[in-house]
């Protein structure tokens, strides 16, 4: 889980590109990119919730996730980044669903 967060920062204005189509199929992928790489926690959260244990999990650790989440949410949403957007929510819809576990089976 360590870096899961680290995200490309965009505080310039993108400059008008000459490859349109390489500029749209990047910007597609990382809407790809933002939807699949959170979902890459679901097996954490089923082990959490199936097994009702949360045996070894760190809530600490999970909880400074969350609060990431929550700073790259409000950057992305000031800057418009609607990929880092729709990445922060499923990341901290996913990291509460850890916590809470953590907290009821710990």
């Amino acid at each position: 889980m360590v870096g899961h967060h680290y995200k490309l920062h965009h505080l310039h204005k993108r400059e008008k590109s000459k490859d349109k189509k390489s500029v749209k199929f990047l910007d597609k992928f990382m809407y790809i990119i933002a939807i699949i790489i959170p979902l890459m926690t679901i097996p954490q959260v089923l082990l959490i919730w199936i097994n009702k244990s949360a045996q070894n999990i760190s809530l600490i650790s999970w909880c400074a996730f969350l609060f990431s989440a929550i700073c790259w949410l409000i950057y992305s949403i000031l800057h418009k980044e609607k990929p880092l957007i729709a990445n922060s929510i499923l990341w901290i819809i996913l990291e509460v669903f850890v916590i809470v576990g953590v907290i009821i089976y710990a």
